[in-house]
């Protein structure tokens, strides 16, 4: 484990440090926060994980000079504040993290909000949709439902499950359907999920959102959704500091791709050709099956009923409330077809490794 001057070490960064090299060493220290400074230390600003994800959105090269994105007048306390007053800054100016200067600005030390704030809020809650039949996946699912299928030597619902649990989500309801004792009997027969689960048990099939109807509790703050076929490393509670700063009712979780013709595309006006282009590229950023919702939402949301999370999205704007993008850097695959099972078997031993395939149940 790293000390805390061998991770505030690893933080601070030079200006010229280029975007795709800050994600890295993000992931690396395990804080999506790198502190930009002279060579002496004296702080010119911060990068932070949101803007890397404004940078997305904002179609801005990761080959770009991290100075370009960064705040310039960031959030900072001064060496000798005591704990209360740091306190104090980061509940008035909602910071994930406060660096600590001296006199001249240079950085000493760097605080975090969870070793200020461990108990100090509501739990965090996650929805799991795992009802769904897995179609496009037989007839592998006709016996075995998709949340059980293995990728490395694990059901796909327990490596979602461990990585919601390990970053501090503390009660998950997982909505079910097909095959549903089957999924609820692997679940609760791993000791460590037991304290943490609730199932949603539907009696029909509700859709992608429906379920959400069956919530016993309104959560007291607002909470993840996410499909249960996912394999992905997205930062769950990053997205959760995401929405709340960007002021959404629903945030979506979004994947840059491009598609690039590999012929001329032509222009039409009636049977005049107005235009050609050869071999363009359209990019075009997908829903990746996960959300952040208010608890206000679930208003729209009878007890029982089938819907579908693109038409509450609607309803959503056609209220005139924000519906957001958080856009995703890290790895994503939605195991939704037989080549994308294929694939997950691979990425996840070459990105992931095999400490997940390898965990005790206990």
């Amino acid at each position: 484990m790293k000390s805390n001057a061998d991770l505030l070490s690893s933080m601070i960064v030079p200006p010229e440090t280029t975007i795709i090299d800050a994600v890295s060493l993000m992931t690396r220290a395990a804080r999506k926060i790198l502190l930009v400074a002279e060579p002496d230390r004296r702080l010119l600003g911060v990068v932070t994980d949101y803007d890397v994800r404004r940078a997305i959105l904002d179609h801005i090269d990761f080959s770009t000079p991290v100075d370009v994105i960064m705040s310039k007048k960031p959030v900072a306390g001064r060496v000798g504040m005591s704990r209360t007053e740091i306190l104090a800054l980061i509940r008035e100016r909602a910071c994930a993290q406060i660096p600590m200067l001296d006199t001249d600005g240079h950085i000493v030390d760097i605080h975090f909000m969870d070793e200020y704030l461990n108990g100090d809020s509501s739990p965090q809650v996650a929805v799991v949709m795992a009802g769904g039949q897995g179609k496009r996946l037989r007839p592998i699912t006709e016996h075995t439902p998709k949340p059980l299928l293995t990728v490395a030597g694990r059901p796909i619902i327990f490596i979602l499950l461990d990585q919601l649990l390990s970053e501090g989500i503390e009660h998950v309801y997982v909505s079910v359907n097909y095959k549903a004792e089957m999924i609820k009997k692997a679940v609760m027969d791993v000791p460590r999920y037991r304290n943490h689960i609730t199932f949603l048990e539907e009696t029909e099939e509700l859709g992608t959102a429906g379920p959400l109807g069956l919530l016993p509790v309104r959560p007291a703050e607002p909470f993840l959704v996410v499909n249960a076929d996912l394999l992905t490393s997205i930062s769950m509670q990053e997205m959760l500091r995401y929405h709340a700063a960007e002021g959404n009712e629903i945030t979506l979780a979004t994947k840059r791709d491009v598609h690039s013709v590999p012929y001329g595309v032509v222009d039409l006006d009636g049977s005049q050709v107005v235009g050609l282009v050869e071999k363009p590229k359209y990019v075009y950023f997908v829903n990746t099956g996960v959300y952040v919702l208010n608890p206000s939402v679930l208003d729209l949301f009878q007890a029982s009923g089938g819907r579908d999370m693109p038409d509450v999205i609607a309803e959503v704007l056609k209220s005139g409330k924000r519906v957001g993008s958080f856009p995703v850097h890290e790895y994503w695959l939605d195991i939704g077809n037989h080549e994308h099972y294929a694939r997950a078997q691979e990425d996840f031993i070459r990105l992931f490794g095999n400490g997940a395939s390898g965990e005790s149940e206990s």
